[in-house]
């Protein structure tokens, strides 16, 4: 037992002596938060570059889609499957992403985002819808949304058969269909509208909130 304390004394001191060392040759105490967010230096990578592969995968995407649209149409026509309108819905989902990521970036290429408090009103347009890519956001937040509501729908089609035969209703899947596109509009769409401005020449993309509590929720749902 007293060996025991004696080296946990002997390792708390050289901890102890460490920590003195590094105060005395940083100059200054060591800060872990410092830490965690210092970012290290790294080189940036040039905005037409970025612009230029975002183009291309957004191509990729609608020619994609596209395709997988045509089809699904045809065959919901041909077995008029209620999965087949849901998961058609997830094609107009990606394909409205893409369309959108597509616009945001030929205006930075073309326009630059660049901002000098000219017209408030167009320069507002160009952060929320342009910049910050508010559209697409959408696009994808309701992709998420209806990738559930297919999962919900198969489980009840699979596991539960027959209350699915004997309850479902053409009018649910119409629900399931608009339900995406609500939860992407309330969830990105209307709080990007009323919080994302033009601050300083910078576009700040739900960044300004009337109070802190409105930030935090932000914080927790987003």
């Amino acid at each position: 037992m007293h060996d025991f304390s004696t080296e946990m004394d002997h390792q708390a001191g050289t901890t102890a002596d460490n920590s003195a060392e590094t105060t005395r040759g940083g100059g200054e105490p060591f800060n872990s938060t410092m830490a965690t967010w210092r970012s290290p230096d790294r080189q940036s990578v040039p905005p037409e570059f970025l612009a230029a592969m975002g183009m291309l995968i957004a191509s990729l995407g609608i020619c994609a889609n596209s395709v997988v649209l045509a089809v699904l149409v045809r065959a919901r026509k041909q077995f008029g499957s209620s999965v087949h309108t849901l998961i058609a819905n997830q094609s107009v989902m990606d394909l409205f992403a893409c369309v959108f990521a597509m616009a945001s970036y030929i205006a930075m290429i073309t326009h630059g985002f660049r901002y000098n408090d000219q017209n408030k009103i167009t320069e507002g347009f160009i952060c929320c819808f342009l910049e910050s890519a508010v559209l697409s956001v959408v696009g994808l937040t309701a992709e998420k949304i209806g990738l559930v509501v297919i999962t919900i729908e198969r489980y009840f089609k699979i596991v539960h058969a027959i209350a699915h035969r004997k309850y479902y209703r053409d009018w649910m899947t119409k629900v399931g269909v608009a339900l995406p596109w609500i939860g992407g509009a309330c969830l990105i769409l209307f709080p990007a509208i009323g919080t994302t401005r033009v601050v300083n020449r910078r576009c700040l993309r739900l960044s300004v909130w009337p109070n802190k509590a409105m930030a935090l929720v932000r914080l927790r749902v987003f």
